[in-house]
């Protein structure tokens, strides 16, 4: 026998099916198979759903066993729930709008002045910063802004300002911000918290800095290929959006998806550059792929709530950017390997 599981409401229209049947296993287990399977938005709102196991009212992280042959009812949130639902749909198009027309208004910068397009950048760094610092202060992960915005904008200002000396400068900015973030943790009167609050600053302060710094890099070697690398992420994101939405078998499959969608977009642009060596465009298109992959996993992170009867969290603009920033470091990573 297997497990019964019922969805309700917009669960139903995010899962496509009224109901599924899964293995028997713990009732956590089962909640995270379903929103790894379905994905987005049908995570976000199983975030704030009740359940009803067998009939009995059901917190979804209790750690309790479901067995062969039971009912499990997932019902979205009676009071409000159209308004979460109306909320979801407006952030995913914010989203989804924001992955082209980042990229989009980034590339037309690189064709700007140079202090232009540093501008654009930095300015699109320091607001993914406080996008990150905001929704991470949601969760109660606190971030030192001190040590996090030199972090965030600093390899970007070095190397508008200084070009000359930013290669043996910036390992040091580096080491000295970390060390910063360590005697703030440590003087701050959430002592035991040290761990997290080291751990969120950097991962603001390094995801923002090495994807501003990569982007001045990259247009500095070159102008054309940055370009191509920003299209292939505009589409990679959009396809991993737009496969996230609804349900799908697998995760490998939404990945399937992702891959096919930048590799026919590399192709595309091996031929309109010119026919450049073929690891160029394989590299691109990988890059924007795991790009792709981890910004869909990194928004559906920061707009959970560890409050079961909360909305999720809207993260905008670290949602349109985030695929930039982690996948412009990749394709430049490769394009210094490959001549």
């Amino acid at each position: 026998m297997a497990v019964t599981v019922r969805f309700f409401a917009a669960l139903r229209d995010a899962a496509g099916t009224s109901q599924v049947e899964v293995d028997p296993g713990r009732l956590p287990d089962i909640v995270a198979a379903l929103r790894e399977r379905y994905g987005e938005p049908f995570a976000g709102r199983l975030s704030v759903a009740s359940g009803l196991l067998d009939g009995h009212p059901v917190r979804l992280d209790d750690d309790r066993p479901v067995p062969d042959g039971a009912e499990l009812a997932l019902l979205p949130p009676f009071s409000g729930g159209s308004a979460v639902t109306a909320r979801e749909r407006r952030v995913e198009q914010v989203l989804l709008a924001g992955s082209l027309l980042v990229p989009a208004l980034l590339a037309l910068g690189v064709y700007s002045d140079r202090w232009a397009f540093g501008l654009v950048v930095v300015v699109v760094g320091l607001g993914s910063l406080v996008d990150l610092h905001v929704t991470l202060g949601a969760a109660g992960l606190r971030t030192l802004l001190p040590t996090a915005v030199p972090l965030a904008i600093g390899p970007a200002l070095l190397l508008m300002f200084a070009p000359s000396v930013a290669g043996p400068w910036l390992p040091g900015l580096i080491a000295l911000d970390v060390m910063a973030t360590f005697l703030l943790a440590l003087a701050s009167p959430r002592r035991h918290d040290t761990a997290w609050i080291v751990g969120s600053t950097l991962l603001a302060g390094l995801l923002v800095g090495l994807g501003t710094a990569a982007l001045l890099l990259y247009a500095a070697e070159s102008a054309v290929r940055l370009v191509a690398a920003l299209a292939l992420i505009a589409l990679a994101d959009t396809a991993a959006n737009l496969v996230a939405r609804g349900p799908s078998a697998s995760a490998v499959r939404r990945v399937l998806v992702v891959a096919a969608v930048a590799t026919a977009a590399a192709a595309a642009v091996w031929v309109l550059t010119g026919r450049p060596p073929a690891a160029v465009p394989i590299g691109l298109a990988l890059a924007a792929t795991v790009a792709a992959v981890a910004s869909v996993r990194l928004r559906s992170v920061l707009r959970r709530s560890p409050d079961p009867s909360a909305a999720p969290r809207p993260a905008l603009l670290i949602g349109t950017a985030d695929a930039v920033l982690i996948g412009v470091p990749l394709a430049l990573a490769w394009l210094l390997l490959v001549p």
